[in-house]
């Protein structure tokens, strides 16, 4: 869709610079991009053809002179249409023309040439090349070809979404412009007309979900003739050809306010009436293009009864197509369904501006309004009569919908509160109707020319889009870069992951969806899924366990029996009733199987037991997270013997070897699995402390050797406790040296 800038201020006053206007455009979802005419070309004035005569060494070329105001040029030009007393675009010696065409002095056949008389195509005005642009007589001479009439075509070009019909219209842009920018929209002002006489015609249609509305009316006693100067300059800026003033009106009012129509010549209608109907198939209709159609069943097509006379929301037929003699026509406006006008233009492989339009869904109420302001340009530009009432075929108006617009979604939706008197304003511009019920919410319905506003989340991107999406505050945790109080908030969980992968350990990744059976199996309350795909993810797992023990089992009946695995992944426990009850958790679990060491000649092979994995455990968090680890003996039944794991003196989980009763309840192949199974959650708090840098000791160590008599069932580590307690924090490590027996 191209956009004239110099119609846009019909409807709102533009006070940015061209580009400044298309990146507003931009922002609010309609991209654009300047378009057509440079914003200046130097050297380039009016001026005026002062005399004209025949080239000696050519039929086809003259010697014009042409005068700027202030001298006088040669200039050698073959365009057929020049001719003395015109006001023309003249490119003066230097000027340099849209492609980088810089204009020299040359001779051409022999005759000195200086400057050059443009046409509208080297001026990128249109591709009109045939002759030279002609400019209004009114023009002084001697200015600046863009500051004195170029303006006038200046043009966007937008790209337009498939769901924005009201955009394909100057009066649609304004309108979305105006509500971005808080001015005054000043639209098309429609008024009915009497008619001058009472003739009729009778208007049927086959089917209204294919043709909800369809209005007509005739109109006597045109004049077919030019359009007025600035139609065509306007037409001319939005990318249209001008034709005569009939047809102009016509595209026209589509331009103008997005409604498309069609002008019929009356008499030339072999019967007197409109049948809107599907086609029958072997049907044919010759278009306004002079192409040939084989018509099928699924097209709609404007019948005068019998045959076609036009292809409904694509294009009309030629035969009854306005002329220079035209003296009565037939004006229609109507309602197309848009999926039956979208298949219709895909069989013949044929996008018109009508059909685009119909296409995106119109508002029946533009048929209305399309149609009185073709009548009332053709009552003013045509001298034509309107000599029938209105005939308005619409049995079943559109209803609009009602939409609830809550004021705590759109907080939740856009992340920002938006003042709610912004929020009236916007719906306001939009033609929005909106009443606010003192419940928080809006009860909105939005115009039937946005067809595309069908919810609550459609009003709120109405909202972001004119609030401007650069007005949104990001979001940081939704970028790569993290929050400067917290630069890396995984760097404590890839140090245990890190670590526990150098002790040959391999991380895993579970399902963490699991049945009714396994998330109930270490006996915790699961948390279960309102909508599970199937009955084995109907729970989330309230352990890590079950997901690595069928994987020990997997492992082993593969061959590999000497594996040790872990994940760190969070687990859920159901511990109260609603939302709120649900507990997350971060836990490392971790399995050891088989041999410590491959067998070989060099390695005597040892089983992993209850000490490496306390070895493992004791290195990754006494030696490299600086945790203080300790084992307490307990009972547990999931456990054959078990101890609970104290990390700085809080119980953060259990180790030891696991039961055969949970490995036959899931029934598993597999035996002597030694498992550690911690809730982290408490632990990585206390390693984001910062460290302390502690001074080297300046003096020796001292070892000392104590032997002690005791009963054979004293445990080690109750001693080692008491000698740290009361060693005045000047013991640095206690530690079992030999047992001598008598």
């Amino acid at each position: 869709m191209i956009i004239s800038i110099e119609w846009l201020k019909q409807f709102i006053d533009i006070k940015e610079s061209n580009q400044d206007l298309a990146d507003i455009l931009s922002s609010i979802g309609l991209e654009a991009e300047l378009n057509g005419i440079p914003q200046s070309l130097d050297e380039v004035i009016t001026a005026k053809v002062e005399s004209i005569k025949s080239h000696p060494n050519a039929d086809r070329l003259k010697i014009c002179i042409v005068n700027d105001g202030n001298e006088t040029f040669q200039v050698v030009c073959g365009a057929p249409n020049v001719n003395k007393g015109q006001t023309i675009a003249f490119a003066k010696i230097g000027s340099v023309l849209p492609g980088n065409f810089k204009i020299k002095k040359a001779k051409i056949r022999g005759i000195e040439s200086i400057g050059m008389i443009c046409s509208e195509k080297e001026l990128l005005i249109s591709d009109e090349h045939d002759g030279i642009f002609i400019l209004p007589d009114k023009l002084d001479i001697g200015q600046n070809f863009i500051e004195a009439y170029g303006y006038k075509f200046f043009s966007i070009e937008l790209d337009l979404t498939p769901n924005r019909p009201d955009a394909l219209s100057h009066q649609g842009v304004a309108r979305d412009i105006a509500t971005k920018t808080g001015r005054i929209f000043n639209p098309i002002q429609i008024k009915s007309i009497k008619p001058v006489d009472r003739l009729n015609l009778n208007i049927s249609i086959e089917d209204q979900n294919d043709c909800p509305r369809y209005i007509c009316a005739i109109v006597d006693d045109v004049n077919v003739g030019p359009s007025p100067e600035w139609m065509v300059e306007r037409l001319k800026a939005a990318g249209q050809r001008s034709v005569n003033n009939i047809v102009d009106i016509s595209n026209y009012v589509m331009l103008e306010i997005g409604q498309p129509t069609h002008i019929f010549d009356f008499d030339k209608l072999k019967r007197k009436e409109i049948y809107v109907r599907r086609a029958v198939s072997g049907e044919k209709l010759t278009t306004l293009d002079e192409t040939e159609y084989n018509l099928q069943d699924s097209q709609l097509i404007i019948s005068d009864g019998k045959i076609p006379i036009a292809l409904a929301g694509i294009m009309g037929g030629l035969d009854t197509a306005v002329t220079k003699n035209t003296k009565k026509i037939l004006v229609e406006s109507a309602n197309f369904n848009s999926v039956t006008i979208r298949k219709s233009a895909k069989i013949i492989q044929a996008i018109t501006d009508a059909s685009k339009r119909f296409e995106r869904g119109m508002d029946p109420e533009f048929a209305e309004k399309g149609f009185w302001r073709v009548i009332e340009l053709l009552i003013d530009y045509s001298n034509g009569k309107l000599v029938s009432e209105k005939i308005d075929q619409y049995p079943k108006p559109i209803k609009k919908i009602e939409i609830i617009l809550r004021r705590a979604e759109i907080d939740l939706i856009l992340g920002y509160r938006v003042k709610k008197s912004k929020i009236k304003e916007i719906m306001d511009g939009l033609e929005i109707d909106s009443i606010w019920n003192g419940n928080n919410e809006w009860k909105c319905t939005p115009p039937l020319f946005r067809p595309d506003i069908e919810r609550e989340i459609d009003i709120i991107e109405e909202i972001a889009r004119m609030v401007g999406y650069d007005k949104i505050p990001s979001d940081e945790n939704i970028y790569g870069t993290f929050k400067y109080s917290k630069p890396d908030p995984e760097k404590n969980s890839n140090i245990i992951r890190e670590t526990l992968a150098g002790m040959g350990f391999h991380q895993v990744y579970t399902n963490s969806l699991q049945n009714q059976f396994e998330s109930t199996l270490i006996n915790n309350k699961p948390v279960k899924i309102m909508n599970p795909l199937n009955q084995e993810m109907g729970y989330l797992r309230t352990s890590l366990i079950p997901g690595l023990l069928k994987i020990s089992n997997y492992n082993k009946k593969n061959g590999k029996h000497n594996f040790r695995l872990f994940e760190l992944s969070k687990v859920h426990e159901q511990k109260s009733k609603g939302f709120k009850g649900i507990k997350e958790k971060l836990f490392l679990t971790g399995i050891i199987h088989g041999l410590k060491e491959d067998f070989n000649i060099h390695n005597i092979s040892k089983s992993e037991d209850f000490y490496t994995l306390k070895g493992y455990l004791y290195s990754l968090f006494t030696n490299k997270l600086k945790i203080k680890f300790d084992l307490i003996p307990s009972e547990n039944i999931e456990y054959d013997y078990v101890q609970i794991v104290l990390l700085n003196g809080i119980k953060a989980g259990i180790m030891g070897k696991l039961s055969s009763q949970i490995i036959t309840k899931l029934k598993l192949d597999i035996q002597g699995i030694f498992c550690f199974e911690l809730n982290l959650n408490s632990i990585l708090k206390n390693l984001e402390q910062e460290r302390k840098f502690i001074q080297i000791n300046h003096y020796p160590k001292i070892i000392r050797d104590l032997n002690l008599v005791m009963p054979e069932s004293q445990t080690v580590d109750p001693l080692i406790q008491t000698i740290m307690k009361y060693g005045n924090n000047l013991i640095l490590s206690v530690r079992p040296e030999n047992i001598f027996r008598d």
